[in-house]
């Protein structure tokens, strides 16, 4: 015997309405999947590397295992890039070498920025970096979804960061004697033409509605012996536009936080100066960026106004 059931017109609505919604509702979160811009990066900074005994603080000779252990571990993640923040190496060229035989081994884009330490090395090798650490220039910038990241020169004008038989070197060492005199020599700034093309920057992402991290090796607030020569200018240029929320930095090896016009100043911890080890993913959604600190590096939770640009 067949059994046919019939629901009264008034169910028979309810549960056409039922299907249409759970159909509207799987399409609405397939679509979110789709248009959802949250992303995660790997922050790395100061692995310092030498091929040297410890001295101190500074464990030079576990930087590599330190180094294997975070690549391991960001593998393990869905990662949009990398970030290095700059002093990969302590002061020989060829230590490039050994750290790159680990990096490569990145499934994630992997990005630098230049710290003081890149040059300190060989004169012959100071217009090598660069292309060694597949650079595609001193500054850049690229794009992840609704967000621009633009790795800024901190050493564009410095003592160090240009070989000594060229004319930028004597134009630095004449800023540095006159303009930036009693600066320490292990900072440096930015310089005019880099300035410039950070505005341009800037407004290329507003124009087209991208929020903007800034990456430096160097802080420029809150004031700080380590902070770039020029830190106000650069921080009164960067807080003119309001679709900067970031500005992430390492150099000064203990790290560091503050927030000023909107804007999050984040020091991240050195790799170089711990037994454990110090990196970070960072989640970045429409809400917050949010750090994720292995080791020595700290979690934070820096909150976002994305409709304030």
């Amino acid at each position: 015997m067949k059994l046919v059931t019939k629901l009264p017109p008034t169910l028979l609505n309810q549960a056409w309405v039922f299907v249409v919604l759970l159909i509207s509702s799987s399409f609405a979160q397939a679509n979110n999947m789709s248009t959802d811009h949250s992303f995660t990066l790997g922050i790395i900074a100061d692995c310092q590397y030498a091929n040297q005994a410890d001295k101190g603080q500074r464990l030079y000779t576990s930087c590599p295992k330190k180094l294997q252990q975070a690549v391991t571990d960001l593998n393990k993640h869905s990662l949009k890039s990398v970030i290095h923040l700059g002093d990969f190496i302590d002061k020989d060229f060829k230590s490039f070498d050994t750290l790159l035989n680990i990096t490569k081994h990145l499934k994630a884009p992997f990005y630098h920025v230049l710290g003081n330490h890149e040059f300190s090395i060989a004169d012959e090798y100071k217009n090598n970096v660069t292309s060694t650490l597949n650079m595609p220039a001193r500054y850049y910038s690229f794009t992840l979804d609704d967000w621009q990241f633009i790795a800024l020169d901190g050493n564009d004008v410095s003592t160090y960061g240009w070989p000594k038989n060229t004319d930028k070197h004597k134009h630095n060492l004449a800023l540095y004697q006159t303009k930036y005199k009693g600066h320490e020599n292990w900072n440096g700034a930015i310089g005019d033409e880099q300035l410039k093309w950070l505005k341009q920057q800037l407004s290329s992402a507003k124009n087209n509605n991208k929020h903007v991290v800034l990456l430096s090796h160097f802080p420029i607030f809150p004031e700080n012996p380590h902070n770039l020569w020029n830190a106000e200018e650069v921080l009164d240029v960067i807080s003119q536009y309001k679709n900067v929320k970031a500005w992430f930095n390492g150099h000064n090896h203990d790290g560091n936080y503050a927030i000023k016009n909107g804007i999050h100043f984040v020091t991240f911890k050195a790799m170089l100066d711990t037994p454990e080890n110090a990196y970070s993913t960072v989640e970045f959604s429409d809400k917050q960026i949010k750090i994720n600190g292995v080791g020595r590096q700290q979690d934070m939770v820096l909150l976002l106004n994305l409709n304030s640009d």
